[in-house]
């Protein structure tokens, strides 16, 4: 039986997990963070009809049955505004049949099922391909794990990308973001009746998304799938912000209230923005620089990559998860038949290299043109 080693207990290692344990293969998986709530890792986020295929033939019935709960429409025109709400256009793009999900939650289903293969507080320091033909993880609490294949889904910041191909680095996007989530009420999301909506001020846009859950997941998970934890989530209104480079605000990307920061840049903006920022939940608002990064190819061997960790794309509400989804499908795909004899490990590996580099790196300049419609007139985003 294949043994393969995840790293990383992200939307996509986790897929591929499911994905590996339904084929039959035998699979764990290796989480840096000390538990499943260390960090927040995004809010909502939008699946395609593709991503969501994916989904449905991995998980067990009932874990689909959880996601699918909870997740929302997002359907309806994508609106454009001014910073006084005086209605632009209603003819923003976006997939017409896509569901939202709020990250965390579709996490927590995702951890389900997984009959205790997934370890936490496992930060790798190293990972050695043997004489023997087998690939072993070593992590700094001084453990290790071997397998017969390991798969770097790490995130952005991985480290098995930076030991795989050291010479590839994050690029900075020029942007400096700032978000947060404000819980839902009949006045905000009247704000995005749609599956989107922008708001066009000077020098500066803001992106709003609705998080409207259509069963509240504590409730559905508790008759769903009751062994399975899950904290009780509110709806919610996700809002972005994107500067461009030459704003005076990026010259401090590490200034502590993104919340501040956004009302002080939309002090003259109509009442109801400043009142959707103003009551954003503190706990999940954060600025950052934005980074995005295409992949090479390198030398195939008995380690690979998956999402993030090897195209990493400029936020857009989904772009990396869906793509992230997908490269878990085919990776299992390939592995399972390994597994069942009718392929050789190294070619099959070279395949899912070429396929998961067109796509990701597609995905990494849709994430790019995509940015553009953030950035006003004299700002740029490479």
């Amino acid at each position: 039986m294949t043994r393969v080693l995840v790293i990383g207990a992200g939307l996509g290692g986790l897929t591929l997990a499911h994905a590996l344990m339904r084929a039959g293969l035998d699979v764990n998986v290796y989480e840096a963070d000390d538990g499943t709530g260390e960090r927040a890792q995004g809010y909502r986020i939008g699946l395609a009809p593709p991503a969501l295929a994916a989904l449905r033939a991995v998980l067990p019935p009932r874990l689909y049955q959880l996601a699918e709960a909870t997740s929302g429409g997002l359907t309806g025109p994508g609106l454009l505004f001014d910073h006084r709400l005086t209605l632009l256009g209603s003819d923003l793009p976006g997939p017409e049949e896509a569901r939202a999900f709020d990250r965390q939650v579709l996490r927590q289903v995702l951890l389900g099922d997984l009959d205790g293969r997934v370890a936490f507080g496992k930060r790798l320091k190293d990972h050695t391909e043997e004489t023997d033909g087998t690939v072993t993880a070593h992590f700094s609490d001084g453990t290790r794990a071997t397998g017969d294949v390991l798969v770097g889904a790490d995130g952005g910041n991985s480290a098995v990308r930076r030991r795989l191909v050291p010479e590839v680095r994050l690029i900075d996007a020029d942007l400096c973001g700032a978000m947060g989530r404000t819980p839902a009420t009949d006045r905000f999301l009247e704000l995005v009746p749609g599956r989107g909506t922008m708001v066009k001020g000077p020098g500066i846009t803001l992106m709003l998304g609705r998080m409207q859950f259509d069963r509240e997941p504590g409730e559905a998970a508790a008759e769903l799938v009751p062994d399975l934890p899950m904290p009780r989530r509110e709806s919610y209104v996700r809002w972005v912000l994107l500067l461009p480079p030459d704003h005076p605000a990026t010259a401090t990307p590490d200034r502590g209230d993104a919340r501040d920061l956004v009302l002080e840049l939309i002090e003259d903006w109509h009442p109801d923005l400043r009142d959707l920022v103003r009551g954003a939940d503190l706990s999940g608002a954060g600025r950052s620089k934005v980074h995005d990064r295409p992949m090479p190819s390198w030398p195939v061997g008995r380690v690979t990559l998956l999402g993030d960790a090897a195209h990493l794309t400029l936020a857009s509400g989904g772009n990396g998860a869906n793509t992230a989804l997908l490269d878990a499908v085919r990776l299992s795909a390939r592995l399972t038949e390994v597994d069942q004899g009718r392929r050789e490990l190294i070619p099959a590996l070279t395949e899912y290299q070429r396929d998961l580099l067109e796509r990701g790196n597609a995905a990494v300049e849709a994430g790019k043109r995509a940015a553009h419609r953030f950035v006003p007139a004299g700002g740029e985003a490479r």
